[in-house]
């Protein structure tokens, strides 16, 4: 008998109908020689130091700690199914146990755990791995399937980064933690994360904008901009050399065009998708990676954490099946290139693509539709027969005597759109005047002030091409970009990077609004403490941690040489801790004011409850006035959902207006509502009393 355990329930019931496994059992299938049993996940997670030591542990207190060795707990909600699972394996009649957790570290990481508390006799161990979860993939593989210990690094890379990023958790969390007297949550990749946004920010808060002067004419809707720049106090020069030009005017002395072959983008990673969504949908990453997740359960897409834009070499086949089964209109022809197959830029997992399946796009939510569509597309783009052509134009224009300058203008056309036409963001013609050699222009050139631009804040995609990239240079090869991405030069992984940064925006550390980043009080409280102490979890760092642990994925390191160079980090930390002091955290930073109380007169901030945001007072403050409001109220009947702006309108004496339904009348009004400035009281408990206010009519 066989027995194949699922990381989870619903790829566990994918696999079995794939295999014909029907036959339900709790908690397993079974058709007699196949057994498809499952986790939930993580069955098992690593003792928190409280269980080492077997009571309570102060948080500054025996720290800096080191498990030795580390010890596993299975999970409370967890024992009945793991229960099943060694009673599976260890069943007389099971002659081989088939991994099939998810095709990543973490996947091999929640099995092997699994047998290793629960396998009580040796047996044949094989791999059921998976690039998507098509029926077609699984047969295929499952005929394929190699022995677990080929995948022994993986496991061992996998095994040391639990271990180093609970050693480095538990001993600064618990070290910080208590110093600020704040829950503050330290880590080996949610740190540069934070720090790479703060030092973001404080660039654009320090940056001085500088005020110059550009020369610009623009005449007959023919704007030139001079390529020299004037600083404020030389506007004297600036005028002249603007005279010179205006009086000899403009002479056309190139106008040319040229056909040329645009070269589409590569097949989607996990971040590039990642940073498409957001920009184009405002996904953050967490909801792109779930989402793609749930598509590649469906069987609709491949494996979703892949760091590369290239397919392996052995998938030129699968490509030409995938182009019979979607190119129904002749649109596609296959490309045998090194821009889209190359195995030496391939770790585990090829390029996202959609799977032999054909997906309903009307039983697809709207932001599943979206993700697909997407993957989808990106795919045509590559393998379109059609290429894209522009031709592009240029008229340079001469202007001046003194001072001769050459401007040039530059243009283009849609010869063809090609793979243009399946993402069409990019697809606009810019059109020049109807301009040829030896033409005369008039110019009206004048001095213009401007100022110079702060750096931009980080986005959703340009943060994630900063994590993948963290050292990237102008102009550096593709070859060099995924030399340095192989050999671990990244900040996290495709895997854990969009809940680490969801993490980060939950704890208060950051904040993702309209696809910008920017750094909270908390999070600048956390960067700077670190810095003060001298504790060292720069991006450059995390670096070289990561480095170290695809040191072991190679076999070039043990898991304990590892964890050498993390103690040694850590003890080089709390040896020099007694020589710095930081002050505690206020709270009260994260707090913003929204205008004065209606009741008392006394400031209003936004504030965190259990239940979501909510406006009222200082801790202090409210034990004299109980004043809360809440995003949700109810006025008169009617349930309405306040937005920031109508709070801070409420809070400032002013009533923002609604329109309401009147029971009684049985219609829809116009009315601005107002906080009365007493409560209303019951069962000794004051509550807000609202009042309408109307629009005088003109008379």
């Amino acid at each position: 008998m066989k027995v194949i355990i699922a990381e989870k329930p619903s790829l566990g019931r994918t696999i079995a109908s794939a295999l014909g496994v029907n036959e339900k059992y709790d908690g397993y299938l079974s058709n007699g020689v196949i057994v498809v049993t499952y986790a939930f996940g993580h069955l098992l997670e690593l003792k928190d130091m409280d269980q080492y030591f077997g009571h309570k542990v102060p948080w500054g207190e025996n720290l800096p700690f080191y498990p030795n060795p580390f010890e596993f707990n299975l999970k409370s909600d967890v024992k009945k199914q793991f229960d099943i699972i060694c009673r599976l394996i260890n069943d007389s009649d099971t002659d081989e146990i088939i991994c099939a957790g998810d095709a990543d570290r973490e996947g091999e990481v929640i099995i092997r755990l699994i047998l290793n508390a629960g396998l009580n006799s040796e047996k044949k161990i094989s791999r059921l791995w998976l690039p998507d979860q098509t029926p077609q993939t699984i047969v295929k593989q499952m005929d394929e399937r190699k022995l677990d210990s080929e995948y022994d690094n993986l496991f061992y890379e996998g095994l040391a980064r639990t271990y180093i990023d609970w050693v480095l958790g538990i001993n600064l969390t618990r070290s910080i933690s208590s110093i600020a007297n704040q829950m503050m949550s330290i880590g080996r990749v949610i740190c540069p994360i934070v720090i790479a946004i703060y030092e973001r920010d404080k660039s654009i808060e320090d940056f001085v904008p500088q005020k110059y002067y550009s020369l610009i004419s623009n005449v007959d809707g023919i704007e030139l901009v001079s390529k020299m720049k004037f600083e404020v106090t030389d506007r004297a020069n600036a005028l002249s050399i603007c005279n010179d030009y205006n009086v000899t005017g403009g002479t056309v002395v190139d106008a040319s065009s040229k056909d040329t072959v645009k070269t589409s983008p590569r097949l989607f990673s996990l971040s590039k998708l990642q940073g498409y969504c957001g920009k184009k949908f405002k996904l953050k990453p967490a909801e792109t990676l779930s989402i793609v997740q749930t598509l590649y359960e469906m069987g609709l897409v491949t494996y979703p954490r892949t760091n590369t834009e290239f397919l392996s070499e052995n998938e030129k086949d699968r490509v030409k099946n995938l182009i019979l089964i979607h190119d129904k209109n002749g649109e596609l022809i296959f490309k045998d290139t090194k821009r889209v197959f190359d195995d030496s830029k391939i770790e585990s997992h090829s390029a996202l693509s959609p799977t032999e399946n054909v997906a309903d796009i009307t039983s697809l939510s709207e932001k599943e539709a979206n993700v697909y569509k997407t993957i989808y597309n990106r795919f045509f783009s590559v393998f379109t027969k059609d290429e894209c052509v522009v031709t592009e134009s240029v008229i340079a224009i001469q202007v001046g005597r003194f001072n001769p300058e050459t401007i040039q203008l530059k243009g283009k056309m849609f010869k063809s759109f090609g793979w243009m036409k399946y993402e069409m963001d990019d697809a606009k013609d810019i059109s020049l005047p109807n301009l040829k050699i030896g033409d005369r222009i008039t110019v009206d050139f004048n001095p213009v002030e401007k100022k110079t631009s702060p750096p931009s804040h980080y986005t959703v995609e340009t943060l994630g091409n900063y994590l993948t990239h963290p050292f990237k240079k102008d102009n550096e090869s593709v070859e060099d970009e995924y030399k340095l991405l192989l050999s671990g030069c990244e900040i996290g992984t495709e895997a854990t990077r969009a809940g680490i940064i969801e993490k980060a925006i939950n704890v208060g550390y950051i904040s993702l609004k309209r696809n910008v980043y920017r750094i909270e009080p908390k999070g600048k409280y956390m960067v700077e403490s670190l810095q003060k102490v001298h504790c060292d979890m720069s991006p450059a760092r995390t670096v070289e941690m990561q480095k170290t642990l695809k040191s072991v994925y190679k076999g070039d390191l043990s898991i304990d040489d590892a964890l050498i160079e993390t103690k040694s980090f850590l003890n080089e930390y709390f040896n020099n801790l007694s020589n710095y002091s930081l002050n505690k955290y206020d709270k009260s930073s994260e707090w913003t004011e929204y205008g004065s109380c209606p009741w008392c007169g006394k400031p209003i901030y936004k504030l965190k409850g259990k239940y979501g945001d909510f406006y009222s007072h200082k801790k202090d403050d409210r034990t004299q006035c109980s004043f809360a409001l809440q995003k949700q109220v109810n006025v008169f009947g009617n349930e309405i959902e306040l937005s920031e702006k109508d709070i801070k309108s409420l809070l400032n004496g002013k009533c923002p207006k609604f329109t309401l339904y009147s029971k009684g009348k049985d219609k829809n009004y116009e009315a601005g509502i107002k906080i009365k400035d007493t409560p209303k009281s019951f069962n000794n408990k004051d509550y807000i009393d609202w009042e309408l206010v109307f629009s005088k009519k003109k008379k």
